[in-house]
């Protein structure tokens, strides 16, 4: 074979090879591969051509099983790359409802008046003045609780200050609810709140159930006095300074029978499971320790064998029930 004949059969095949690769482009209209393209964000309709936003990229990649979205590549956990998701608690609510749509606070996250772990070491004064800021909160604060209660109170303007006695935002209460207080008690809300909740969710249904009647009214020994805990001398100053306790001396129920903590109390009652009212004040006395941080009776001793005391406590930080 001559040089001239071998030159024109090679020449022959490159051309040959450049037609097949050039018939072979993706750009050739006459090569179905729809069925290859996918845009992300959505399937394609052949009919109308997709449409993204001006600032959206189009990218085309394989779907050879015609899925009707392309799976993201996600990162796994442990490598470099890879950042767990940051959930951020939500914070716990003041106010909550129940499944009849009754609106309730919950106490323990009901904030103070004043820091309770330094009000310990305060000495009875009236001459310290509360801040305006503080004022400001804590009749919000009362706002919300005569709000979302029953308790019919008159407000009062503010009593001494944060250096000693007082209440930034008092209240004189005339009754909890259904219960009448003889005679009206002074308090801050915090103690409004928590004697409400336990006339109403511990003392009532303990009445209900022993005599089949409600407690009317209550008769209270003492509510704000600026004093120390023995009333006089160098004792630390009493939780009564703050509006913080209550002295409870007896309970009307609303068919006229009155219940005295002086003259029902038994403990020997008590022990032998002897005395309707005995096991009634013993009862109400079990559920006030639910509800108070601090709760003194008879047992205690002979300075409270006539009421219970009860107090909020110095921010829950301990638990007496006696």
């Amino acid at each position: 074979m001559s040089i001239r004949l071998t030159f024109i059969l090679v020449l022959s095949f490159v051309l040959a090879g450049t037609g097949l690769a050039q018939s072979a482009r993706d750009d050739e209209p006459d090569i179905q591969r729809d069925k290859l393209k996918f845009r992300l964000g959505g399937p394609q309709n052949n009919n109308q051509p997709f449409k993204t936003p001006e600032t959206a990229v189009s990218v085309v990649v394989a779907n050879p099983l015609n899925l009707p979205y392309v799976p993201l590549p996600r990162y796994k956990p442990g490598t470099p790359s890879y950042q767990p998701p940051t959930r951020v608690a939500a914070p716990p609510q003041l106010v909550e409802s129940d499944q009849r749509g009754q609106v309730s606070i919950v106490l323990d996250r009901m904030a103070r008046e004043r820091d309770q772990t330094a009000a310990r070491e305060l000495r009875p004064t009236l001459k310290t003045s509360w801040s305006t800021a503080q004022i400001t909160t804590a009749a919000k604060r009362c706002d919300l609780v005569l709000a979302t209660t029953n308790i019919d109170a008159k407000r009062l303007d503010p009593i001494g200050g944060a250096g000693g006695c007082g209440i930034a935002a008092p209240v004189l209460v005339s009754s909890f609810g259904a219960v009448k207080v003889n005679p009206p008690a002074k308090l801050n809300c915090n103690l409004a709140l928590a004697t409400y909740k336990w006339l109403t969710d511990k003392a009532q249904p303990v009445a209900r159930n022993k005599y089949k009647s409600a407690i009317v009214s209550i008769q209270q020994y003492s509510s704000y006095t600026c004093r120390s805990r023995r009333g006089a001398g160098t004792s630390r100053i009493s939780e009564h300074a703050f509006g913080n306790a209550l002295d409870v001396a007896s309970f009307t129920l609303a068919n006229g029978k009155k219940i005295s903590i002086l003259k029902n109390w038994s403990t020997a009652g008590l022990i032998f499971g002897l005395g309707k009212d005995a096991t009634f004040l013993n009862d109400v006395h079990k559920g006030a320790c639910e509800s108070f941080a601090t709760v003194l009776g008879p047992r205690y001793n002979k300075a409270h064998a006539n009421h219970f005391h009860m107090d909020m406590g110095r921010g829950g930080r301990y638990k007496i029930c006696k």
